[in-house]
C-alpha cells in the first residue's frame, strides 16, 4: 500500500514526502479529503508542485487520485 504525507503547516496531500515540509503519515487517505486545511497558505516548496484541489473542499494534493473531485490547478 502507497503511504500518503500531509504537510503538518500547510495541509497539502502528497505521496512524495520529500515534497512536504512538515510530512506526517496518513493511515487513510479518505480521513483528509472533504476536511478544511489546517491554514490558509501553502508552504513554499509546494506552490512550485501542486498541481490539483479537491472540488469539494478545496483540500490541495499532487496527486488526481488522492482527491475525491480532483481538479487541476492554474
Amino acid at each position: 500500500m502507497t503511504k500518503i504525507y500531509e504537510c503538518g503547516a500547510c495541509g497539502v496531500i502528497t505521496e512524495a514526502r520529500q515534497q512536504v515540509c512538515d510530512p506526517r503519515e496518513l493511515e487513510n487517505k479518505h480521513a483528509y479529503c472533504g476536511t478544511p486545511p489546517e491554514s490558509g497558505e501553502m508552504c513554499q516548496e509546494m506552490k512550485e508542485h501542486l498541481a490539483y484541489v479537491c472540488g469539494s473542499c478545496g483540500r490541495p494534493a499532487e496527486q488526481a487520485e488522492l482527491l475525491c473531485k480532483p481538479l487541476l490547478t492554474g
